[in-house]
């Protein structure tokens, strides 16, 4: 027998159960829900993201119970992502993990080498496996085997700016690609804001607070070569010119008044962009869905390119390739049951990726190769975003490096070293302060030869 209840009344059966609250920006429906009677209960986490995403993501867990005699029961919780580390250390400490939860690229090899990823590779046929894209792959790989299931690719950092806002305080419709010329614009932008006495408008915006560590990895390997440590976990890194270049680049935009002191999220920041806050804007792939769903009158005032760069060569890394995968924890009893959920929503057919790259207004790249394809037949008969952002964000992602997967207090030590050249210190103490503090990381942590991502 078969019992159903409003979409309402399983969200905050299942959001008590575990201690969240639902996001205030879902918008419950009116669509019954059936409840499986007898049914094994997989539970997820999913991250709270835009409203688009989580209301696909209850839908697609509303189709999935809709199967009758399955024997599955999906439940979601929705996981701020600021929360998650202080909400799963919880949970493994009240054997009450998830059977499924969300990991960044970045973030999954922590999951691994601490035993809380579950080897999926003898969960799904090779043939899935095969369909992988090779940047997709290589993210969820440790020891040929396979931890993850990868659901998306995102470039972290591309120029966003205001054409209208570019044309009105910058005298101009060209933006430069290297920084130098980028910056002189900015201070063009600054004087004639000031000298109109506009307030509350700044030329260009950069990532800050937690995002400052993960956002400027892309800017850390055009500006070096490569990122905070070296490739075999050895040696710091900072020692290379680029990282000079970097935060003296910070300091400037700070001195001179071009960056905001403070911003919101910088998952957000393509808001102030197109509420008149700002002319230009460091922001990640995903921005483009927002500006489509939220701002659409403002499409053909928004501009999408590549950062600049420190040289004259625009043929390099200005992003890393972010993004999320589902792990099947290893503590889940029902792992068997949460392996065909993923094959559902990610994994199998390709109708429910679509339907996500679609709500995602080709605003990602997909990591199914038949899904890429099946994405590029339908940009060529699709008007609702601009063909130059779409073709922006492949070439983006196409030069991106994944997301490294080394300790965190590294990338900690490098905002630090650029929030200090922003105060104004001494550039050359805090980038030997930095450098100490990831030699002493280095070696606390045994990193040295211990890249599994190394040759």
């Amino acid at each position: 027998m078969r019992k159903f209840f409003m979409l309402f009344l399983v969200l905050i059966i299942s959001l008590v159960f575990s201690g969240c609250t639902p996001p205030d920006d879902i918008i419950i429906n009116d669509r019954e829900e059936y409840f499986e009677e007898g049914a094994n209960k997989v539970t997820m986490w999913v991250n709270d993201f835009e409203e688009w995403n989580n209301q696909l993501n209850i839908k697609q867990r509303m189709d999935f119970n809709d199967f009758e005699d399955d024997e599955i029961q999906l439940e979601q919780v929705f996981v701020e992502v600021s929360s998650f580390e202080d909400l799963i250390r919880s949970a493994r400490e009240t054997n009450s993990v998830p059977d499924i939860y969300m990991v960044s690229y970045g973030n999954l090899y922590k999951e691994v080498v601490n035993n809380y990823a579950t080897d999926l590779t003898s969960y799904f046929d090779t043939i899935i496996w095969d369909d992988l894209t090779d940047n997709a792959d290589a993210a969820v790989t440790y020891n040929n085997s396979k931890y993850a299931f990868p659901i998306l690719m995102e470039p972290s950092t591309m120029l966003f700016y205001r054409k209208d806002l570019l044309l009105q305080y910058g005298n101009t419709n060209e933006v430069p690609t290297n920084w130098d010329d980028f910056l002189v614009l900015l201070e063009t932008i600054r004087t004639n804001i000031q000298d109109e006495g506009v307030r509350g408008l700044y030329p260009f915006d950069v990532p800050k607070g937690v995002a400052l560590g993960w956002a400027t990895w892309g800017l850390q390997i055009e500006a070096s070569g490569g990122l905070a440590i070296s490739d075999d976990w050895t040696t710091s890194r900072l020692n290379e010119p680029g990282y000079q270049n970097l935060a003296e680049l910070w300091d400037n935009l700070y001195a001179n008044n071009l960056v905001p002191l403070s911003s919101g999220d910088y998952t957000e920041v393509i808001n102030d962009l197109c509420l008149d806050k700002l002319v230009f804007t460091t922001a990640g792939s995903w921005s483009i869905s927002t500006i489509i769903n939220d701002y659409p009158e403002l499409v053909d005032q928004i501009g999408v390119i590549p950062m600049p760069t420190f040289g004259d060569n625009q043929d390099v890394t200005t992003a890393t390739n972010g993004g999320w995968a589902y792990v099947i924890s290893s503590e889940s009893t029902n792992k068997e049951a949460a392996a065909e959920v993923i094959k559902y929503l990610v994994a199998e057919n390709i109708d429910k990726p679509v339907e996500y790259f679609e709500g995602a207004k080709f605003s990602k790249s997909p990591t199914r190769k038949s899904v890429q394809t099946e994405i590029q037949l339908m940009l060529d008969n699709q008007t609702e975003v601009p063909s130059e952002w779409i073709n922006t964000l492949i070439e983006v992602s196409n030069k991106s490096e994944l997301e490294p997967i080394y300790s965190w207090d590294i990338s900690i030590a490098i905002s630090r070293m650029l929030e200090n050249a922003a105060l104004g210190n001494n550039i050359a103490t805090e980038i030997k302060n930095a450098s100490d503090e990831i030699t002493a990381i280095i070696n606390r942590e045994n990193l040295g030869n211990n890249n599994p991502r190394g040759d």
